[in-house]
């Protein structure tokens, strides 16, 4: 009985395996960012920018997620819908520090 518990929670997938995509996918973000608010872009052409901003950090993000829910037993729909979601709220949060770091005065 032990063995079967112990080899279930060995079998289970880590949750460390997506916090290198999501640190990545973060860090382009922020570069983005960077780069946008130097070049003064307004936070209206921001919001459009950053929805196609860092598409390789975007999918691999979005991959290790699916991979991650399908693994605990999600189905690969769900798992891909939440993917979806989760690689949107960064960009949101983004934008939305965005707007606060260039709102006129």
């Amino acid at each position: 009985m032990i063995t079967f518990v112990l080899a279930l929670a060995l079998a289970a997938p880590n949750p460390a395996s997506i916090d290198a995509p999501r640190h990545t996918f973060q860090a382009c973000l922020k570069t983005f960012e960077s780069n946008q608010s130097r070049a003064k872009v307004a936070p209206d052409a921001y919001a459009t920018a950053v929805k196609s901003a860092c598409p390789t950090e975007a999918q691999a993000l979005s991959d290790a997620l699916v991979k991650f829910d399908t693994a605990m037993g999600t189905k690969r729909p769900a798992a891909l819908a939440n993917a979806e979601r989760d690689v949107d709220d960064y960009r949101l949060t983004s934008e939305e520090r965005y707007r606060d770091l260039n709102a006129p005065q």
